[in-house]
């Protein structure tokens, strides 16, 4: 069984079920996660995605270096940390997800794929736990956002721990708007 390392799992599935999809979509559908670690979040995603509309065309990214780097986990934390993101976890992942062929697994930073990727889109669903810097967040929320489409949803975890309302109107001159917040996730949609 896969396993995950945050809370509020099924608001994440709940959001995903509920994900607007307009008949003037393309006939494919791109989802994301920053920071996939053990993979329960991605898993919950491509799982939703593929019951629902069996047959489409689907891809779903996952973005995590794992490698145990270094890097300041919140706003607030003391200096550069190192997380048990190891590479035994990432092999790990990448056999459970073995049998999920819409599942493209990019063993780089956020930034290197931000970087690398610049013509990749729209997204339909992005799940950001990868970085908790409010920069950072703000830096991957706004990239995503110019390659998002009416109904895109964005769910950000451990909200609490960074300057969301930072995030969250940035992402206004985007037309996104919260439609629910738990207390670990919150989930944005864009409008127009």
């Amino acid at each position: 069984m896969i396993k995950g390392d945050s809370v509020e799992y099924n608001k994440l599935a709940e959001w995903v079920k509920t994900l607007p999809i307009y008949t003037e979509a393309p006939a494919q559908i791109l989802t994301c996660e920053i920071g996939v670690r053990e993979g329960l979040g991605s898993q919950i995603i491509m799982d939703e995605i593929t019951r629902r509309l069996p047959g489409v065309r689907y891809k779903h990214i996952g973005i995590d270096p794992y490698g145990n780097l270094p890097y300041q986990h919140y706003d607030n934390s003391p200096g550069k940390q190192v997380f048990d993101y190891t590479d035994k976890m990432k092999d790990q992942m990448i056999k459970d997800f073995g049998r999920y062929p819409e599942f493209k697994f990019h063993n780089i930073t956020d930034t290197e794929f931000m970087n690398n990727h610049p013509g990749m889109g729209p997204f339909d669903f992005v799940h950001f736990d990868g970085p908790h810097m409010t920069k950072d967040v703000l830096t991957e929320s706004i990239w995503f956002a110019n390659r998002s489409r009416r109904g895109t949803r964005f769910v950000f975890d451990d909200y609490t721990k960074y300057e969301m309302d930072q995030v969250a109107y940035c992402l206004t001159y985007f037309d996104f708007k919260t439609i629910e917040a738990g207390e670990n996730k919150i989930c944005l949609e864009k409008k127009s």
